[in-house]
């Protein structure tokens, strides 16, 4: 999909609609201001942004012009996390009864809510593509700051640990590395799938990623890497990369440039990519797994920290354990629930128990299944999406970071469309 047609996509659709694509478009740029909420959560545009989302997800669902969701059977186990995960969430706020655990509410239910907007948004692969599009306009600002801190001077710096390899990695003026590492993973994922969807459906006269451009979109996406130094996100980046010239290998072309592009990199690239800027961040895993450092230290750590909650929530009741730790009441819940357990099994487990879970585990194993009846093009960027998410959800939280959900959800709506209507409208 060019401008041209994007924008002609954006005129035609309803006000219910149209909100959530200018709401992806200027997402990256709200995320500066995060810092003023410290002065009043009135004064945060991330704050508004974050409590207006679910209104406008209400009122676009009660509009007679908003679509209907079709049916699918896998919307069954995503239900049932859902009840799992509002249970849970409604308890905790009751409980505090504040403005912050109000706060917290709206975190935790507005993914449920986004995915329940996202199956009624999609309606074909035109929707999907405007998107994806609207993805990639959506990544001019962050990699602009990007180039700026790269050329001119780091907005903030962040320095790593020794055990880490030391040095500094820059993140903007966002809160986190994590919102350049969405931005430069969901800009991978969507020009793997142009490129892809150039060479396995070409039309005369479509515009399309060829070769140049998506190597061009490799190497910025690698030096990218390179400056964050975010070592799950290198992870997310290796998978992706390894899925695209996986899905590309089913043509002559495509064969000849994986064959192409491997020489390349294994000659030139992967030693110095491997001892620069991987082996550093991994070098206290390889530890662990040579038993030269305690199994406590896993994981930057992390493992310690999930070790010291696990024996709390051993000390709760039974119950607890198969549906959410809220109701047990400990002074540690909002820890143990929230983005600080930098695990989405563990936090996920810890707010809604085994049952919640498995639910959310099944439904994404029944989202990836529709993997065999889509093309090579869809194919690709559904595993993209369903990995990546598996992935970071080790050792972060990808289910916090709504603009990670913008892009994701959508593409499983899209997945869960009945097959008749995958290839009814393309452009």
């Amino acid at each position: 999909m060019n401008l041209k047609e994007w924008w002609k996509w954006f005129k035609d659709l309803h006000i219910s609609r149209k909100w959530y694509v200018v709401l992806i478009l200027i997402r990256p740029i709200i995320d500066n201001f995060w810092e003023l909420k410290e002065a009043s959560a009135l004064a945060s545009p991330l704050y508004i942004v974050g409590a207006l989302t679910p209104v406008f997800i209400g009122m676009s669902l009660l509009s007679h012009k908003f679509p209907q969701k079709p049916y699918a059977v896998e919307d069954n186990p995503f239900r049932f996390f859902a009840i799992m995960l509002a249970f849970n969430a409604i308890i905790f706020w009751f409980i505090q009864v504040s403005v912050v655990a109000f706060g917290d509410l709206i975190k935790y239910l507005t993914p449920i809510l986004i995915f329940i907007y996202a199956r009624h948004f999609v309606q074909s692969k035109k929707d999907l593509h405007g998107i994806l599009t609207t993805f990639l306009i959506s990544c001019i600002f962050p990699f602009g700051v990007l180039a700026y801190e790269s050329v001119f001077n780091p907005i903030a710096v962040e320095f790593i640990s020794q055990g880490r390899g030391g040095g500094s990695r820059i993140r903007g003026a966002y809160a986190d590395i994590m919102n350049y590492a969405i931005y430069l993973m969901g800009f991978m994922l969507c020009i793997g799938y142009y490129f892809l969807n150039g060479i396995y459906n070409p039309k005369p006269g479509r515009s399309k990623i060829n070769a140049t451009h998506l190597i061009l979109s490799l190497m910025f996406i690698l030096y990218g890497l390179s400056r964050i130094r975010h070592v799950s996100t290198w992870g997310v980046a290796i998978a992706l990369l390894i899925l695209l010239l996986v899905h590309n290998l089913r043509n002559t072309r495509g064969a000849l440039f994986v064959i192409v592009f491997g020489l390349v990199v294994a000659t030139f690239f992967a030693q110095d990519i491997y001892t620069d800027n991987i082996q550093p961040l991994i070098e206290k895993e390889l530890k662990v797994a040579d038993g030269e450092s305690d199994v406590d230290q896993a994981f930057n750590g992390r493992m310690n920290r999930w070790e010291r909650y696990f024996e709390i929530w051993e000390q709760m009741p039974a119950l607890n354990h198969f549906t959410g730790i809220v109701s047990a009441n400990f002074k540690e819940t909002i820890v143990m629930i929230g983005g600080g357990m930098h695990s989405d099994y563990v936090r996920l487990l810890f707010l809604t128990g085994f049952i919640g879970l498995f639910f959310y585990i099944v439904f994404l194993i029944s989202v990836l299944a529709k993997w065999t009846l889509l093309q090579m093009p869809e194919k690709f960027i559904l595993s993209g999406a369903v990995g990546t998410i598996i992935l970071w959800s080790i050792s972060t939280v990808p289910t916090l970071y709504a603009p990670l959900l913008y892009l994701i959800y959508p593409i499983f709506a899209y997945a869960l469309l009945p097959k008749s209507r995958y290839y009814l409208e393309t452009e």
